[in-house]
């Protein structure tokens, strides 16, 4: 399995890792046990793979219609939707007994219930500030709350909501920290020539994640890098290269590279297991 993309699971117990043929397999990221590979309809590009926090669930879709909800220990399909179409995130709320699927400025909700499907559009601003349900506009540099509407200079990599507030990557821009009443907390600025690709959360040390890559010509090794800040402030922590693997994970514990190497996170610096994961 050449992996193509990587996800974590929201609270980073497990990750989902696909291929350009649709192939999917789950990890739980504490112990390397595997589930797969599996058959979808996964296509990479955009965030079309999420897990429930359990890991018990996992969804994958494509670009054009096809969203498919799995079990993860069978691979059985539980629910196939074909209705939906330019899909770009998928995510379960926190109780496992919803589905959000993403297009910059619209959402879907698939309620799971006695038939599996019941479908709504353009509600978010219905759940709760915990599940801070978030979808971007078309240029990437509006940030739509429940409620509210965020508008930034640059556009938004990733976000991540956590604990009432929201954390921006932005190309070229480093990253923000915002309250969900829209105040800015803290800001960070990247280096010249790098901008983070994605942001995750270690819940033992209270540290944001932001997994980036240098795009200057010509770059230097290695390419991608973690920068570990504190959750509150943006203070960086340190900063570690990441040596192996073009795709990663940022899971609870650390991160999963698409070569199988572990890099696990501590308070000062993170230790490398090799192979950890049997990709």
């Amino acid at each position: 399995m050449e992996i193509s993309e990587m996800r974590p699971s929201v609270n980073g117990k497990f990750f989902i890792a696909g291929d350009i043929d649709g192939n999917v397999e789950v990890f739980n990221s504490e112990t390397g046990e595997r589930f797969g590979p599996y058959k979808t309809s996964f296509m990479p590009g955009g965030h079309r793979m999420c897990l429930s926090d359990d890991g018990e669930l996992f969804a994958a879709g494509s670009y054009s219609r096809n969203v498919s909800v799995y079990e993860t220990k069978t691979g059985k399909e539980i629910l196939c939707e074909d209705t939906f179409f330019h899909t770009q995130n998928l995510r379960f709320s926190a109780d496992k007994k919803q589905l959000w699927v993403f297009y910059t400025d619209m959402m879907f909700i698939v309620t799971f219930g006695e038939k599996m499907q019941d479908l709504k559009h353009n509600i978010s601003d219905i759940y709760p500030d915990e599940e801070m349900p978030l979808t971007l506009s078309g240029d990437g540099k509006q940030i739509k709350f429940p409620g509210k509407i965020l508008k930034l200079e640059k556009q938004v990599v990733d976000m991540l909501p956590h604990n009432g507030n929201v954390y921006c990557a932005l190309f070229g821009g480093g990253m923000k920290c915002f309250s969900k009443t829209k105040k800015e907390i803290w800001s960070a600025e990247s280096n010249p020539n790098e901008h983070y690709q994605r942001i995750g959360y270690c819940g033992k040390y209270n540290y944001i994640l932001g997994l980036g890559f240098k795009y200057s010509e010509p770059r230097t090794e290695p390419f991608y890098f973690v920068d570990v800040r504190s959750a509150e402030t943006g203070e960086l922590i340190y900063t570690v290269g990441l040596n192996n693997g073009h795709y990663f994970a940022l899971i609870d514990n650390g991160i999963a590279s698409s070569n199988g190497d572990l890099y696990e996170i501590s308070e000062n610096s993170f230790t490398l297991k090799e192979r950890y994961f049997d990709v």
